[in-house]
């Protein structure tokens, strides 16, 4: 692999961090549609005392026993699809014993996913027919498009995610390739 190609993924995952760290820290971008529980005590005794294992949980989840008839499957998604209309209906991910957490770790963990995210998008940028530099951008910046349109939006639809907060991520995704295709473009050149 050309250090070039290296370089160029390791400046534009500089680029890129620096503005999710911009989004979350100084921007409402972080936050948005993101709000505490009311009455978080009362909610976590529960969850402590309900939920034995960390895993992300979904609620309510239809009935689904391996001799069930694909008809009675279907009666049980209707029932579970008038418990969300209803209520309450939600998505968790719960960890009841705790989670070991350290912010250099995360923080490590994703400036290298965001380089990482640089690298694939230096090396389809070196593949592409995009001779421009702001054409060889353009190309970047749309691939911050993806996370949204694979996961926010899919989240959106089926999870209920707050629209503002799928928007948001939409925003942090976009800029961020942008801020790293702004580097890439320079350094990455196609052939």
């Amino acid at each position: 692999m050309p250090k070039r190609i290296v370089l160029a993924a390791l400046l534009g995952g500089v680029a890129m961090f620096a503005w999710e760290s911009v989004a979350h820290m100084l921007l409402p971008l972080g936050e948005a549609g993101v709000s505490a529980l009311p009455n978080e005590q009362a909610v976590m005794a529960v969850v402590k005392e309900t939920v034995k294992e960390s895993g992300f949980y979904f609620f309510p989840a239809p009935e689904n026993r391996p001799e069930m008839t694909s008809e009675q499957k279907r009666q049980a998604m209707d029932k579970v699809m008038e418990k969300w209309r209803i209520g309450p209906a939600g998505i968790m991910i719960a960890h009841p014993n705790g989670r070991a957490a350290s912010l250099p770790t995360e923080l490590l963990t994703q400036f290298a996913t965001d380089v990482l995210k640089m690298l694939v998008a230096a090396l389809l940028l070196a593949q592409a027919a995009a001779a421009g530099f702001g054409k060889r951008v353009i190309f970047v910046a749309l691939m911050g498009l993806l996370p949204t349109l694979g996961t926010e939006i899919p989240q959106w639809n089926w999870y209920g995610f707050p629209a503002v907060y799928t928007m948001a991520q939409l925003v942090v995704h976009f800029v961020g390739f942008l801020a790293g295709g702004l580097v890439l473009a320079k350094f990455v050149r196609p052939g």
